[in-house]
Protein backbone atom coordinates (compact mmCIF):
# COMPACT_ATOMS: atom_id res chain seq x y z
CA UNK A 1 0.00 0.00 0.00
CA UNK A 2 1.37 3.41 -0.99
CA UNK A 3 0.62 6.29 1.39
CA UNK A 4 -0.05 9.60 -0.33
CA UNK A 5 2.41 12.32 0.62
CA UNK A 6 0.91 15.56 1.94
CA UNK A 7 0.70 18.42 -0.51
CA UNK A 8 3.25 21.03 0.54
CA UNK A 9 2.37 24.69 0.22
CA UNK A 10 4.13 28.05 0.31
CA UNK A 11 2.44 30.97 2.06
CA UNK A 12 1.64 34.23 0.32
CA UNK A 13 3.06 37.29 2.04
CA UNK A 14 1.19 40.56 2.53
CA UNK A 15 3.50 43.57 2.11
CA UNK A 16 1.73 45.35 4.96
CA UNK A 17 2.34 42.60 7.51
CA UNK A 18 6.13 42.91 7.68
CA UNK A 19 5.69 46.64 8.27
CA UNK A 20 3.24 46.01 11.10
CA UNK A 21 5.53 43.41 12.61
CA UNK A 22 8.60 45.65 12.50
CA UNK A 23 6.80 48.66 13.95
CA UNK A 24 5.23 46.56 16.72
CA UNK A 25 8.68 45.30 17.68
CA UNK A 26 10.07 48.84 17.65
CA UNK A 27 7.41 49.86 20.18
CA UNK A 28 8.22 46.96 22.53
CA UNK A 29 9.89 48.25 25.70
CA UNK A 30 10.29 44.94 27.56
CA UNK A 31 10.92 41.26 26.70
CA UNK A 32 7.27 40.41 27.40
CA UNK A 33 6.18 43.17 25.02
CA UNK A 34 8.49 41.72 22.38
CA UNK A 35 6.77 38.39 22.95
CA UNK A 36 3.36 40.02 22.61
CA UNK A 37 4.41 41.61 19.29
CA UNK A 38 5.59 38.20 18.04
CA UNK A 39 2.34 36.53 19.12
CA UNK A 40 0.10 39.21 17.63
CA UNK A 41 1.90 40.23 14.43
CA UNK A 42 4.23 37.30 13.76
CA UNK A 43 1.65 35.02 12.13
CA UNK A 44 0.69 37.61 9.53
CA UNK A 45 4.30 38.47 8.72
CA UNK A 46 5.21 34.79 8.30
CA UNK A 47 2.07 33.74 6.45
CA UNK A 48 1.33 31.46 9.42
CA UNK A 49 -1.56 31.09 11.87
CA UNK A 50 0.38 30.94 15.13
CA UNK A 51 3.58 32.36 16.63
CA UNK A 52 5.32 32.35 19.99
CA UNK A 53 8.57 33.52 21.54
CA UNK A 54 10.98 31.38 23.56
CA UNK A 55 13.39 33.36 25.77
CA UNK A 56 16.45 31.45 26.97
CA UNK A 57 17.95 32.00 30.44
CA UNK A 58 21.45 30.58 30.06
CA UNK A 59 22.18 30.87 33.79
CA UNK A 60 19.18 28.79 34.85
CA UNK A 61 19.16 26.69 31.63
CA UNK A 62 15.44 27.32 31.28
CA UNK A 63 13.15 28.58 28.55
CA UNK A 64 10.29 31.00 29.19
CA UNK A 65 7.49 31.30 26.65
CA UNK A 66 5.12 33.99 25.42
CA UNK A 67 2.39 32.29 23.38
CA UNK A 68 -0.04 33.42 20.76
CA UNK A 69 -3.66 32.34 20.81
CA UNK A 70 -4.21 28.58 20.74
CA UNK A 71 -7.40 26.62 20.24
CA UNK A 72 -6.67 24.88 23.56
CA UNK A 73 -5.38 27.37 26.20
CA UNK A 74 -4.25 24.49 28.44
CA UNK A 75 -1.45 23.75 25.95
CA UNK A 76 0.07 27.20 26.51
CA UNK A 77 -0.17 26.82 30.28
CA UNK A 78 1.68 23.48 30.17
CA UNK A 79 4.46 24.99 28.10
CA UNK A 80 4.91 28.35 29.84
CA UNK A 81 8.38 27.48 31.20
CA UNK A 82 10.60 24.42 30.91
CA UNK A 83 14.20 23.22 30.94
CA UNK A 84 16.42 23.55 27.91
CA UNK A 85 16.80 19.76 27.79
CA UNK A 86 13.10 19.19 26.99
CA UNK A 87 12.66 17.38 23.64
CA UNK A 88 11.11 20.26 21.69
CA UNK A 89 11.96 21.95 18.37
CA UNK A 90 12.44 25.28 20.17
CA UNK A 91 15.03 23.81 22.53
CA UNK A 92 16.81 22.13 19.63
CA UNK A 93 16.89 25.41 17.70
CA UNK A 94 18.36 27.21 20.72
CA UNK A 95 20.96 24.52 21.42
CA UNK A 96 22.08 24.00 17.81
CA UNK A 97 21.65 27.53 16.50
CA UNK A 98 19.87 26.17 13.41
CA UNK A 99 16.22 26.28 12.30
CA UNK A 100 14.19 23.19 13.10
CA UNK A 101 11.59 22.60 10.39
CA UNK A 102 8.72 20.15 10.70
CA UNK A 103 6.88 20.30 7.34
CA UNK A 104 4.04 17.92 8.25
CA UNK A 105 2.36 15.98 11.04
CA UNK A 106 4.26 12.92 9.86
CA UNK A 107 7.56 14.69 10.48
CA UNK A 108 6.42 15.83 13.92
CA UNK A 109 5.29 12.30 14.81
CA UNK A 110 8.67 10.93 13.77
CA UNK A 111 10.86 13.57 15.42
CA UNK A 112 8.81 14.76 18.39
CA UNK A 113 6.15 12.15 19.19
CA UNK A 114 5.66 13.74 22.62
CA UNK A 115 4.29 16.87 20.90
CA UNK A 116 2.00 15.23 18.34
CA UNK A 117 -1.19 15.33 20.40
CA UNK A 118 -0.66 18.99 21.37
CA UNK A 119 0.07 19.90 17.75
CA UNK A 120 -3.13 18.23 16.56
CA UNK A 121 -5.14 19.83 19.38
CA UNK A 122 -3.77 23.24 18.36
CA UNK A 123 -4.97 22.67 14.80
CA UNK A 124 -1.44 22.80 13.31
CA UNK A 125 0.11 20.58 10.66
CA UNK A 126 3.55 22.16 10.27
CA UNK A 127 5.92 24.12 12.52
CA UNK A 128 9.19 26.04 12.30
CA UNK A 129 11.49 27.00 15.17
CA UNK A 130 14.09 29.63 14.28
CA UNK A 131 16.93 30.62 16.67
CA UNK A 132 17.51 34.21 17.77
CA UNK A 133 21.11 35.36 17.81
CA UNK A 134 22.51 38.38 19.62
CA UNK A 135 25.02 40.69 17.97
CA UNK A 136 27.72 38.93 19.98
CA UNK A 137 26.71 35.62 18.40
CA UNK A 138 25.06 33.94 21.39
CA UNK A 139 21.62 32.33 21.11
CA UNK A 140 19.10 34.20 23.24
CA UNK A 141 15.93 32.36 22.28
CA UNK A 142 13.84 31.23 19.33
CA UNK A 143 10.58 32.02 17.60
CA UNK A 144 8.05 29.29 16.91
CA UNK A 145 5.58 29.41 14.03
CA UNK A 146 2.72 27.12 13.04
CA UNK A 147 0.62 26.48 9.94
CA UNK A 148 -2.65 24.65 9.37
CA UNK A 149 -1.30 22.94 6.26
CA UNK A 150 1.98 21.13 5.41
CA UNK A 151 4.76 23.49 4.31
CA UNK A 152 7.49 23.23 1.68
CA UNK A 153 9.94 25.59 3.46
CA UNK A 154 11.56 26.57 0.16
CA UNK A 155 13.98 29.46 -0.29
CA UNK A 156 11.55 32.44 -0.36
CA UNK A 157 9.80 31.26 2.78
CA UNK A 158 13.06 30.61 4.61
CA UNK A 159 14.28 34.06 3.63
CA UNK A 160 11.22 35.59 5.28
CA UNK A 161 11.64 33.46 8.44
CA UNK A 162 15.30 34.48 8.70
CA UNK A 163 14.33 38.14 8.44
CA UNK A 164 11.67 37.82 11.13
CA UNK A 165 14.11 36.08 13.47
CA UNK A 166 16.69 38.84 12.96
CA UNK A 167 14.13 41.51 13.78
CA UNK A 168 12.96 39.70 16.91
CA UNK A 169 16.52 39.10 18.11
CA UNK A 170 17.30 42.77 17.65
CA UNK A 171 14.18 43.85 19.56
CA UNK A 172 14.71 41.33 22.36
CA UNK A 173 18.33 42.33 22.87
CA UNK A 174 17.36 46.00 22.89
CA UNK A 175 14.55 45.39 25.40
CA UNK A 176 16.93 43.52 27.69
CA UNK A 177 19.48 46.33 27.73
CA UNK A 178 17.72 49.67 27.12
CA UNK A 179 13.99 49.53 27.91
CA UNK A 180 11.85 52.01 25.97
CA UNK A 181 10.78 55.06 27.99
CA UNK A 182 7.12 55.98 28.25
CA UNK A 183 7.65 59.22 26.30
CA UNK A 184 9.45 57.46 23.47
CA UNK A 185 6.79 54.76 23.34
CA UNK A 186 4.02 57.36 23.04
CA UNK A 187 5.85 59.25 20.28
CA UNK A 188 6.49 56.08 18.31
CA UNK A 189 2.89 55.00 18.70
CA UNK A 190 1.65 58.34 17.34
CA UNK A 191 3.95 58.13 14.34
CA UNK A 192 2.98 54.51 13.78
CA UNK A 193 -0.73 55.36 13.62
CA UNK A 194 -0.05 58.03 11.00
CA UNK A 195 2.19 55.79 8.93
CA UNK A 196 -0.32 52.96 8.93
CA UNK A 197 -2.91 55.41 7.65
CA UNK A 198 -0.86 56.69 4.71
CA UNK A 199 1.39 53.87 3.53
CA UNK A 200 -0.40 51.92 0.78
CA UNK A 201 -2.79 49.18 1.87
CA UNK A 202 -1.96 47.19 -1.28
CA UNK A 203 0.40 47.35 -4.23
CA UNK A 204 -0.56 47.02 -7.90
CA UNK A 205 0.37 43.78 -9.62
CA UNK A 206 -0.28 43.35 -13.32
CA UNK A 207 0.89 41.04 -16.08
CA UNK A 208 3.53 43.68 -16.84
CA UNK A 209 4.74 44.51 -13.34
CA UNK A 210 5.26 42.75 -10.00
CA UNK A 211 5.85 44.99 -6.95
CA UNK A 212 6.82 44.32 -3.33
CA UNK A 213 7.79 46.72 -0.55
CA UNK A 214 8.74 46.85 3.11
CA UNK A 215 9.42 49.33 5.88
CA UNK A 216 11.70 49.09 8.94
CA UNK A 217 11.79 51.65 11.76
CA UNK A 218 14.99 52.98 13.30
CA UNK A 219 16.36 51.24 16.40
CA UNK A 220 16.45 54.06 18.91
CA UNK A 221 14.68 57.01 17.27
CA UNK A 222 11.05 57.96 16.75
CA UNK A 223 9.65 56.89 13.41
CA UNK A 224 10.49 59.19 10.57
CA UNK A 225 9.10 60.35 7.27
CA UNK A 226 10.24 57.55 4.96
CA UNK A 227 7.50 56.28 2.68
CA UNK A 228 6.78 54.48 -0.57
CA UNK A 229 3.84 54.29 -2.91
CA UNK A 230 2.73 52.54 -6.09
CA UNK A 231 -0.50 53.14 -7.96
CA UNK A 232 -1.94 52.97 -11.48
CA UNK A 233 -1.90 56.03 -13.73
CA UNK A 234 -2.88 56.58 -17.35
CA UNK A 235 -0.60 54.41 -19.45
CA UNK A 236 1.24 52.66 -16.64
CA UNK A 237 2.17 52.49 -12.97
CA UNK A 238 3.62 55.25 -10.80
CA UNK A 239 6.36 54.19 -8.35
CA UNK A 240 7.33 56.60 -5.58
CA UNK A 241 9.80 56.60 -2.72
CA UNK A 242 10.70 59.50 -0.45
CA UNK A 243 12.20 60.63 2.82
CA UNK A 244 11.14 63.70 4.80
CA UNK A 245 13.89 65.19 6.95
CA UNK A 246 13.60 64.54 10.70
CA UNK A 247 11.71 62.07 12.88
CA UNK A 248 8.49 61.82 14.85
CA UNK A 249 4.85 62.58 14.21
CA UNK A 250 5.65 65.92 12.56
CA UNK A 251 7.77 64.29 9.84
CA UNK A 252 5.14 61.62 9.27
CA UNK A 253 2.49 64.33 8.86
CA UNK A 254 4.64 66.11 6.23
CA UNK A 255 5.16 62.76 4.54
CA UNK A 256 1.39 62.32 4.31
CA UNK A 257 1.03 65.79 2.75
CA UNK A 258 3.67 65.07 0.08
CA UNK A 259 2.38 61.57 -0.59
CA UNK A 260 -1.16 62.77 -1.19
CA UNK A 261 0.05 65.61 -3.40
CA UNK A 262 2.03 63.20 -5.59
CA UNK A 263 -1.06 61.03 -6.03
CA UNK A 264 -3.27 63.99 -6.87
CA UNK A 265 -0.86 65.55 -9.37
CA UNK A 266 -0.08 62.17 -10.98
CA UNK A 267 -3.77 61.54 -11.53
CA UNK A 268 -4.04 64.83 -13.44
CA UNK A 269 -0.80 64.45 -15.41
CA UNK A 270 1.46 61.38 -14.92
CA UNK A 271 4.60 63.12 -16.13
CA UNK A 272 7.31 62.67 -13.47
CA UNK A 273 9.15 65.98 -13.86
CA UNK A 274 5.90 67.97 -13.78
CA UNK A 275 4.70 66.06 -10.73
CA UNK A 276 7.98 66.79 -8.95
CA UNK A 277 7.94 70.49 -9.81
CA UNK A 278 4.38 70.91 -8.56
CA UNK A 279 5.03 68.99 -5.32
CA UNK A 280 8.15 71.06 -4.68
CA UNK A 281 6.28 74.31 -5.19
CA UNK A 282 3.46 73.15 -2.90
CA UNK A 283 5.86 72.13 -0.10
CA UNK A 284 7.75 75.44 -0.28
CA UNK A 285 4.51 77.37 0.06
CA UNK A 286 2.68 75.28 2.68
CA UNK A 287 5.60 74.00 4.77
CA UNK A 288 8.53 76.36 4.10
CA UNK A 289 10.73 74.83 6.83
CA UNK A 290 10.39 71.23 5.61
CA UNK A 291 12.47 69.34 3.03
CA UNK A 292 12.40 65.87 1.52
CA UNK A 293 14.15 63.69 -1.02
CA UNK A 294 11.96 61.96 -3.56
CA UNK A 295 11.87 59.77 -6.65
CA UNK A 296 8.84 59.70 -8.93
CA UNK A 297 8.94 57.11 -11.72
CA UNK A 298 6.34 55.86 -14.19
CA UNK A 299 6.60 52.43 -15.81
CA UNK A 300 4.99 52.36 -19.25
CA UNK A 301 4.61 48.74 -20.43
CA UNK A 302 3.57 49.66 -23.99
CA UNK A 303 7.02 51.18 -24.66
CA UNK A 304 8.86 49.21 -21.93
CA UNK A 305 10.24 52.48 -20.59
CA UNK A 306 10.78 53.83 -17.10
CA UNK A 307 10.41 57.60 -16.96
CA UNK A 308 11.86 58.99 -13.73
CA UNK A 309 12.91 62.11 -11.90
CA UNK A 310 14.72 62.50 -8.59
CA UNK A 311 14.97 65.25 -5.98
CA UNK A 312 18.21 64.46 -4.16
CA UNK A 313 17.26 60.82 -3.52
CA UNK A 314 19.64 57.81 -3.68
CA UNK A 315 19.63 56.25 -7.17
CA UNK A 316 17.62 53.19 -8.19
CA UNK A 317 19.55 49.90 -8.33
CA UNK A 318 18.94 47.89 -11.50
CA UNK A 319 19.14 44.15 -10.86
CA UNK A 320 19.44 41.64 -13.65
CA UNK A 321 21.76 38.61 -13.94
CA UNK A 322 25.06 40.03 -15.17
CA UNK A 323 23.81 43.63 -14.89
CA UNK A 324 23.82 45.20 -11.44
CA UNK A 325 24.26 48.97 -11.50
CA UNK A 326 22.71 52.18 -10.23
CA UNK A 327 20.70 54.09 -12.81
CA UNK A 328 22.48 57.29 -13.77
CA UNK A 329 20.54 60.40 -12.78
CA UNK A 330 21.62 62.93 -15.41
CA UNK A 331 18.95 65.52 -16.15
CA UNK A 332 16.55 63.69 -13.89
CA UNK A 333 18.46 64.57 -10.70
CA UNK A 334 17.69 67.75 -8.80
CA UNK A 335 17.95 69.21 -5.33
CA UNK A 336 15.57 68.00 -2.65
CA UNK A 337 12.08 69.44 -2.61
CA UNK A 338 11.23 72.27 -0.23
CA UNK A 339 14.36 74.30 -0.93
CA UNK A 340 13.63 76.41 -4.02
CA UNK A 341 10.03 76.99 -5.19
CA UNK A 342 11.24 77.97 -8.67
CA UNK A 343 13.22 74.78 -9.25
CA UNK A 344 12.28 72.87 -12.39
CA UNK A 345 13.10 69.18 -12.53
CA UNK A 346 14.22 67.18 -15.56
CA UNK A 347 13.63 63.49 -16.20
CA UNK A 348 15.32 60.42 -17.64
CA UNK A 349 13.85 57.75 -19.91
CA UNK A 350 15.24 54.23 -19.78
CA UNK A 351 14.16 51.18 -21.80
CA UNK A 352 13.92 48.16 -19.50
CA UNK A 353 14.67 44.61 -20.61
CA UNK A 354 12.20 41.90 -19.56
CA UNK A 355 13.00 40.35 -16.20
CA UNK A 356 14.75 43.42 -14.80
CA UNK A 357 14.09 44.13 -11.11
CA UNK A 358 14.47 47.70 -9.87
CA UNK A 359 15.25 48.38 -6.22
CA UNK A 360 14.12 51.71 -4.77
CA UNK A 361 15.26 52.47 -1.21
CA UNK A 362 15.74 55.23 1.32
CA UNK A 363 19.14 56.15 2.71
CA UNK A 364 18.64 54.16 5.93
CA UNK A 365 19.42 51.05 3.89
CA UNK A 366 22.97 52.12 3.00
CA UNK A 367 23.94 54.54 5.78
CA UNK A 368 26.15 53.26 8.58
CA UNK A 369 28.37 54.77 11.23
CA UNK A 370 31.96 55.50 10.20
CA UNK A 371 31.22 54.74 6.56
CA UNK A 372 30.69 57.10 3.65
CA UNK A 373 27.52 56.90 1.59
CA UNK A 374 29.26 55.67 -1.58
CA UNK A 375 30.75 52.71 0.29
CA UNK A 376 27.33 51.73 1.61
CA UNK A 377 25.84 51.89 -1.88
CA UNK A 378 28.61 49.71 -3.29
CA UNK A 379 28.10 47.15 -0.52
CA UNK A 380 24.41 47.05 -1.41
CA UNK A 381 25.21 46.52 -5.09
CA UNK A 382 27.64 43.70 -4.33
CA UNK A 383 25.13 42.05 -2.01
CA UNK A 384 22.35 42.22 -4.60
CA UNK A 385 24.70 40.82 -7.24
CA UNK A 386 25.10 37.70 -5.13
CA UNK A 387 21.34 36.98 -5.02
CA UNK A 388 20.02 34.16 -7.17
CA UNK A 389 16.37 35.01 -6.56
CA UNK A 390 15.54 38.50 -7.80
CA UNK A 391 11.79 38.24 -7.43
CA UNK A 392 10.52 41.42 -5.72
CA UNK A 393 9.42 39.86 -2.42
CA UNK A 394 12.58 37.80 -2.01
CA UNK A 395 14.79 40.76 -2.88
CA UNK A 396 13.03 42.97 -0.31
CA UNK A 397 13.37 40.31 2.39
CA UNK A 398 17.01 39.63 1.55
CA UNK A 399 18.15 43.26 1.60
CA UNK A 400 16.29 43.93 4.86
CA UNK A 401 17.93 40.90 6.48
CA UNK A 402 21.28 42.11 5.16
CA UNK A 403 20.71 45.55 6.68
CA UNK A 404 19.50 44.26 10.04
CA UNK A 405 22.65 42.16 10.35
CA UNK A 406 24.83 45.25 9.80
CA UNK A 407 23.95 46.64 13.25
CA UNK A 408 21.82 49.46 14.70
CA UNK A 409 19.79 51.66 12.36
CA UNK A 410 19.77 55.36 13.19
CA UNK A 411 17.13 56.05 10.55
CA UNK A 412 14.05 54.23 9.37
CA UNK A 413 14.07 52.80 5.87
CA UNK A 414 11.84 51.70 3.02
CA UNK A 415 12.53 49.40 0.10
CA UNK A 416 10.48 48.82 -3.05
CA UNK A 417 11.30 46.16 -5.63
CA UNK A 418 9.57 46.20 -9.02
CA UNK A 419 10.11 43.58 -11.71
CA UNK A 420 9.26 44.26 -15.33
CA UNK A 421 7.60 41.04 -16.56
Amino acid sequence: MVTARPTLSEPEFDDREIRRFATALSNAGSPDQVGAAVAQCGPGAAGAVFANLAMFDDLANRVRMVHGELADPSIASRWSEFGIDEPTPLCEAILTGHPVLEPSLGAIAANYPNLLSDTVAAGLEATASVPLRSRAGSTIGAIGLGWRHPQAFASPQMGRLTLLAQLVAEALERANTTPLTVGAAVERAEARILQEAFLPASLPRTEHLDVAAAYLPANDAPMGGDWYDAFPVDGGTCLVIGDVAGHGARSVAVMALVRNAVRAFADEDPTPHRIMSRVNRMLCRLQPDETATLIVAVWRPDTRTLVRTSAGHPPILRCRPGEFAFLAAGAGQGVMIGVDPHRRYGEEVKVMRPGTTLLFYTDGLVEARREDFATGMERLRVFAEGRTDLSPQSLCDDVLTWRVMQGPREDDLCVVAARMA
